[in-house]
């Protein structure tokens, strides 16, 4: 075959070792030894390739081992059940990352995590009891494999109304994931409401809601039926309220007048464009979170989502928003980013000197970027349609 057969049966078994952790489970003691019986036991057939020899080498090294016998025995061992454990567990995330995204992910789990396909210590338990009762026959490692992968398609995603009975039952599993949703949610919502960022500024609000939503949730204040989007409208409102007493707060507070910017271009437009809290410096570079949920029956949110997909370049949505405008949203950002006015613009790339020339030049790129705008508040709609 053109290979060390040692060597090969080592990487081999190591490989088994690593996924099945089969010294840990007691299988074997020693894989270096596990090796060279395989080697001279199991040597390579005239003419067999190698992925054949390797199919073949295992499975009889699992019979020579008695591999069904020592699963049947072993069973009951906490070893034994902490790696079906994770074998479920690798089963249920590419199931997840290969799924469509279920309402109870979209709501209550952080981006990139899952409730729906999250194996808590309970549920497995109720899973690993129900399928090993009668234990089955486990002849090799890829049929132990495939039989986890089953108990994965075979009982997630778990049902959403399971997911709300645990939470409403104070099960922290779950708890634990919506509340690292709600950070970036928290701290969203308290840069666009009430200016202010940092995650130690906006702690306090994160976790007095977590502990508002707990306590209404736990203590079953929801209207019934809960779902978990009624979980997240509700932590949405909680944030809003704090955010706008904060703002109230703050306003009752003399303004620091060398913090604000003025300028002397007066327009008619709508004003989010040019608020500087939505400069680029003022939030993360990733507010993604948001995407997962938007109240559409508020102006201001859907307002405010536009803006950070369109300042922060590092959103995944920015560049379908900007297609084709590229050159123009710069334009657009030097006027409200970088804070140019028309005619400093206009001397920038045109060149032009002569006031009149100049004048009529400014009121081109004035009726320019309200064209652009519009055209991006048009796309950003349809670009909503594809969420709601």
């Amino acid at each position: 075959m053109g290979h060390s057969i040692e060597k090969d049966i080592l990487e081999l078994l190591t490989k088994e070792n690593e996924r099945y952790r089969l010294e840990r489970i007691g299988f074997f003691r020693c894989v270096q030894e596990e090796a060279a019986l395989v080697a001279s036991r199991f040597p390579p057939e005239a003419g067999e390739s190698f992925a054949a020899w390797k199919s073949r080498c295992l499975k009889e090294y699992y019979r020579l081992k008695g591999f069904s016998l020592f699963c049947r025995n072993n069973v009951d061992r906490p070893e034994f059940e902490a790696m079906v454990m994770s074998l479920v567990r690798t089963h249920l995330r590419r199931i997840f990352e290969s799924s469509e995204r279920t309402a109870a992910d979209k709501y209550l789990a952080p981006d990139g995590d899952t409730v729906s396909y999250a194996l808590s210590d309970k549920l497995f338990q109720e899973i690993f009891t129900m399928s090993f009762s009668t234990v089955p026959s486990f002849g090799n490692s890829t049929e132990l494999d495939k039989f986890c992968g089953s108990m994965a398609s075979g009982n997630f995603p778990t049902p959403e109304s399971r997911i709300i009975k645990d939470m409403q039952d104070n099960y922290g599993f779950y708890w634990e994931k919506f509340y690292l949703k709600l950070k970036p949610l928290a701290a969203a919502y308290c840069y666009q409401m009430s200016g202010v960022s940092g995650p130690s500024n906006t702690h306090d609000i994160w976790s007095d809601t977590c502990i508002s939503v707990n306590r209404a949730v736990v203590e079953r204040r929801l209207k019934e039926p809960v779902d978990s989007k009624a979980i997240i409208s509700y932590s949405v409102g909680i944030l809003k309220n704090k955010n706008r007493e904060l703002a109230r707060n703050k306003a009752r507070t003399p303004a620091d007048v060398d913090t604000l910017q003025y300028r002397l271009t007066a327009e008619e437009e709508n004003r989010y464009f040019d608020n500087p809290v939505t400069s680029p410096e003022n939030f993360p570079s990733q507010i993604d979170s948001l995407c997962n949920y938007i109240d559409y029956s508020d102006k201001d949110s859907v307002q405010g989502y536009f803006i950070v997909i369109l300042y922060n370049k590092e959103h995944p949505l920015h560049d379908a928003l900007v297609k084709g405008y590229e050159d123009k949203v710069d334009k657009l950002f030097e006027h409200y980013i970088d804070g140019l006015s028309y005619e400093e613009m206009v001397a920038r790339h045109c060149g032009v000197t002569d006031s009149r020339k100049a004048a009529k030049e400014c009121a081109r790129l004035r009726q320019e970027i309200k064209r652009l705008k519009k055209s991006l508040l048009d796309r950003f709609d349809k670009m909503l349609e594809q969420y709601k």
